[in-house]
């Protein structure tokens, strides 16, 4: 199993459009296809140890060819585009996938 996860530094500054851009991020990308379980997203429960990142998702994907998959997928590739790019600093985002074995979770 690939466990996917990604944290955001968002655009906005203020705590109501930030919320606002989490839940449109959020939409967008639980529209994609691919996680055998639905996508996980929130903002971080301690912001003084978070360093600057607003959103994070956490996804699991069955293996690296669904992940591969799903990180070409036409609409996900849309997502990043033309609802995260206007969102999030892209260059800070951190993506950082890891294999576990399968009957860990």
């Amino acid at each position: 199993m690939i466990i996917h996860f990604v944290l955001f530094k968002l655009l906005a500054k203020d705590e109501e459009s930030k919320e606002k851009a989490r839940s449109e991020i959020a939409e967008a990308l639980s529209k994609v296809e691919g996680p055998f379980v639905p996508m996980q997203f929130g903002a971080p429960l301690f912001a003084d140890r978070a360093k600057g990142y607003d959103f994070a998702l956490f996804s699991r994907f069955k293996d690296r060819v669904a992940l591969d998959k799903y990180a070409k997928d036409p609409l996900h590739l849309d997502v990043i585009e033309n609802v995260i790019r206007p969102r999030a600093v892209l260059d800070e985002t951190i993506d950082y996938d890891l294999h576990i074995p399968d009957d860990t979770w």
